[in-house]
């Protein structure tokens, strides 16, 4: 009890005068003042009963109200809103946050406005800022950006998403950029990635097609109109060899309406055979054109444009039939030919 004294003695004679008339400790070991305490708070243990501005630092700082500043520690955790930052491995507001929290794991409870840096970032309610991190979570809306390897928007998402997931319940008028891009609704955005799924609002088809290179040709395509993306499988009994009868492929293309069931469609597409000693690849330039011809059928055909290359001499993979033929070299080719294809769209 005497030391008590001694040290808020001490420290009202320096000439801090904001303090509570109730008992503050200030050991620099822990430290546990009352509301509206003035001076910084620095020690291995910092509470503060009530409001609180200016410094905290130590191993645990703990705000029961408001805060305004900056927390630095291991474990930093407000009772009240932030306007500042939190600096700690594990950051924790349970009010709205104004601010920045920086650490391994972030926390805000409330409204998040400002920035989470971390491994794991959470917001329950909505995000007005961004959010850099391992995985970032917004329990409701996101208004900004979310970076990282999986990022979620569970209800309403307007911004940019870039990571390996991102996941949009509600995506109004956001931009996705990821491996996989999933929006359970979608209406001025646009998911590009390797594999985008809309569930209303988006596009996906299966393609039956013939080509200049391979007779048989399916696609499965995914995401929305304006940009989709394709995987193929393929197949030319014709081939000189069996590994070059088969083959997979990517590509990605665009829907451009023309008039109600008429649309331009032009498609990037690459093949790889599927051998083990050669490697021959097909990179295609469509520019297609389709008809609907009802709600989820329609056809496309149109001209193309084919590099066909390959790093063993001698070995580039010929098409069935071309209308033009090009040689740049032993290894090099351009070829123009025609593909056609009947969709259903799902």
């Amino acid at each position: 009890m005497k030391r008590r004294i001694v040290i808020a003695a001490v420290i009202n004679l320096i000439g801090f005068s904001g303090f509570s008339q109730e008992t503050n400790i200030y050991t620099f070991f822990m430290n546990v003042v009352n509301d509206h305490f003035k001076p910084p708070m620095i020690g291995f243990v910092n509470i503060a009963k009530g409001e609180h501005k200016g410094v905290q630092l130590g191993f645990i700082n703990w705000n029961a109200g408001n805060f305004k500043g900056i927390q630095m520690g291991m474990v930093n955790t407000l009772g009240g809103e932030l306007t500042g930052a939190q600096l700690a491995y594990i950051n924790t507001a349970i009010q709205q946050t104004n601010g920045i929290q920086a650490g391994f794991i972030n926390t805000a409870m409330q409204d998040k406005t400002g920035v989470q840096f971390g491994f794991i970032n959470t917001v329950k309610k909505e995000v007005r800022g961004a959010q850099f991190g391992f995985i970032n979570t917004a329990l409701q809306s996101v208004y900004g950006a979310q970076i990282g390897f999986v990022n979620s928007a569970i209800h309403e998402f307007r911004g940019t998403q870039i990571g390996f997931v991102n996941l949009a319940n509600r995506n109004k008028a956001g931009f996705q950029l990821g491996f996989i891009n999933y929006a359970d609704s979608l209406e001025k955005g646009i998911p590009i990635g390797f594999l985008s799924f809309v569930r209303r609002g988006g596009y996906m088809a299966i393609e039956v097609g013939f080509s200049d290179f391979f007779p048989v040709t399916i696609g499965f395509k995914t995401g929305v109109e304006k940009f989709y993306t394709t995987l193929y499988l393929a197949y030319n009994p014709s081939a000189e060899s069996s590994g070059s009868r088969y083959a997979s492929g990517f590509g990605f293309g665009s829907i451009i309406p023309i008039r109600k069931s008429f649309f331009f469609n032009p498609e990037l597409q690459s093949f790889n055979t599927i051998e083990k000693k050669n490697n021959r690849q097909l990179t295609s330039f469509v520019p297609l054109f389709g008809l609907y011809l009802n709600r989820h059928f329609s056809i496309t055909a149109g001209p193309s444009v084919t590099w066909s290359a390959s790093y063993e001499e001698n070995v580039l993979l010929k098409p069935v039939f071309n209308i033009i033929d090009f040689e740049i070299n032993d290894d090099n080719r351009i070829f123009v030919g025609a593909r056609a294809g009947i969709r259903y769209r799902f």
